[in-house]
């Protein structure tokens, strides 16, 4: 086990808000007394999404491995999980997120993300499929939702979330070469899409009858959300989106939102050209929070558990690069809003996912080729 130090960390700049209106101070530095040591659960090359099954038991992806188990109290290494179709997987695409259907217990139903296509034409696809009972395949596996084409390898998304009505949400990344077409509800370049689990339109989407803009999009002005938490408790949607150079945000979700880019942002391109001289526009939403340098956030989950003290409701985000990633962000919550933040290991893992296990404890992915670890708090 890796000892982590006592905190509290350096914040960074970044902003507590609420959408559509400017930005406030600084958040500030959050302090706790709680610490942390990490323990490897399992090796893997490349983790990007993990589901625990009820039993303790899980299921991840690799970006270029497919899908794996790992069984509960194993010492053996996870094995693959044949049935999910072939991926392709240049850049940042691969396989991606993954869910567990709402009634897994009964219908043992597995939602996967991945890329798929070739170089010149690709797009985020989302299949569902039955985990067999000695979990060594996907059964009767379909479509459930594929994004426009595009002939890029980066910028998927690919989060899922199912709400409490049983519909799922999907993060689909603007493809970075078609960053405008975020702004265009008809297209599903850089959108939070909104569908049923058979991938069929709700009913009440924002644009279900297709005139304005595409039946499945929720939301848009997106860039690239890779963290999307959904809280039961209060029926909130939460997303973290990879910002260019700066500008990472961390955003609430609601129906048929404008979130911005590339209309406004709080980052510049990587060259160092504005990209928009707007931080803010009406009808556009504020982020939550935001990054200013990067950390480049992937993976959210919101604590339910007793097991680390003072950290229980509040919401944890990985951060895989930049000035500032290398990096576990605990998001200090109080009656749904942003008080603080905290960063922990700093500087020691690129964190692709975190998520809570059924044991209450926290697991995190990382994003080369270390592994699945458990949280677990000091004395």
């Amino acid at each position: 086990m890796t000892p982590l130090p006592r905190l509290p960390m350096i914040a960074l700049a970044a902003a507590l808000m609420t959408a559509c209106s400017p930005p406030a101070a600084t958040t500030p530095t959050s302090v706790s007394e709680t610490t942390v040591t990490l323990e490897e659960v399992v090796g893997a090359e490349q983790p990007w999404g993990m589901a625990f099954l009820p039993d303790g038991s899980l299921l991840f992806t690799e970006k270029a491995g497919g899908l794996k188990y790992f069984a509960a109290g194993s010492s053996a290494a996870a094995v693959a999980v044949a049935g999910v179709p072939p991926a392709f997987t240049e850049g940042q695409a691969g396989y991606l997120g993954i869910a567990l259907g709402p009634d897994f217990a009964e219908s043992r139903l597995v939602y996967v993300a991945l890329s798929s296509g070739t170089a010149e034409a690709n797009s985020t696809l989302v299949v569902r499929g039955r985990l067999t009972e000695d979990a060594s395949a996907l059964e009767g596996v379909e479509e459930v939702f594929r994004g426009d084409l595009r002939e890029t390898a980066y910028h998927y998304g690919s989060r899922l979330a199912f709400a409490n009505d049983g519909t799922l949400f999907i993060t689909v990344g603007e493809g970075y070469v078609h960053m405008q077409e975020a702004q265009d509800p008809k297209t599903t370049h850089g959108k939070v899409i909104r569908v049923n689990p058979d991938g069929s339109i709700p009913a009440d989407n924002p644009f279900a009858d297709g005139v304005a803009g595409n039946p499945a999009v929720w939301s848009y002005g997106h860039r690239n959300p890779q963290g999307l938490y959904y809280d039961g408790m209060s029926g909130t949607l939460w997303a973290t989106e990879h910002g260019p150079k700066g500008g990472d945000e961390l955003n609430i979700i609601t129906k048929g939102t404008n979130y911005g880019w590339p209309a406004i942002t709080y980052g510049i391109d990587y060259s160092g050209k504005i990209i928009s001289d707007k931080t803010e526009a009406p009808g556009m939403a504020q982020p939550e929070l935001y990054w200013v340098p990067s950390i480049a956030p992937s993976g959210l989950t919101m604590l339910t558990s007793d097991v680390y003290p003072g950290w229980k409701g509040d919401l944890f985000a990985g951060g895989m690069n930049g000035p500032s990633g290398l990096v576990l962000v605990r998001i200090d919550l109080q009656d749904g809003k942003v008080i603080g933040k905290e960063d922990l290991m700093k500087g020691e893992y690129a964190i692709r996912d975190v998520v809570q296990g059924p044991d209450g404890y926290l697991y995190v992915a990382t994003k080369d080729f270390d592994g699945i670890f458990k949280l677990v708090p000091g004395e």
